[in-house]
């Protein structure tokens, strides 16, 4: 059974998880063909569509080890936890960082501040790991709540939104 069977549905993005999955996977057969492979991946959509379950099954599928940064803190201890989650992932590369509901991350998340410091940290992250094997997954429910610098193509290389699944799939279950 393909790990991502257990997604029921969501034909369109089980596909494009499992090409990310299989670039992570087979990285030089894709360097020799000159793809380039994305150094993050964003996935967004509404609240309850399984995002958080899709990014698990691309971490797990990888086969890399997977280092979680989930907001359990307060601020200023979150973002010393988010620097530290990225340098234990730039050392045990090739891994992966998991931002679980990044729009919920700052703590006003109702404007798209960029200034805001777990962005900015984020953001500085992503761009210390960009060459150490580390790949990023993050979800979010509302992406208007993330400052543009952020998710712009040079952080996130890949974004896939989540949308209802139609009849078709829905009569899967």
């Amino acid at each position: 059974m393909n790990t991502f069977d257990r997604i029921i549905g969501y034909e369109r993005e089980k596909k494009e998880l499992g090409r990310i999955c299989d670039m992570l996977i087979n990285e030089e057969k894709y360097k020799k063909l000159g793809v380039n492979i994305p150094n993050a991946l964003l996935i967004h959509g509404d609240p309850g569509l399984g995002k958080t379950l899709m990014a698990k099954t691309l971490a797990e599928s990888s086969g890399r080890v997977v280092y979680s940064c989930p907001k359990t803190k307060p601020d200023g201890s979150f973002v010393d936890n988010i620097k530290e989650t990225f340098e234990k992932a730039s050392k045990n590369a090739p891994s992966i960082v998991f931002l679980d509901d990044m729009d919920k991350f700052a703590e006003d998340n109702k404007s798209s501040d960029s200034n805001k410091e777990e962005f900015v940290v984020i953001q500085a992250c992503l761009e210390e790991v960009k060459d150490k094997n580390v790949f990023v997954i993050a979800t979010a429910n509302n992406i208007d709540n993330l400052p543009e610098s952020l998710v712009r193509a040079g952080r996130f290389g890949r974004q896939i939104y989540v949308s209802f699944p139609t009849i078709n799939e829905s009569n899967q279950f």
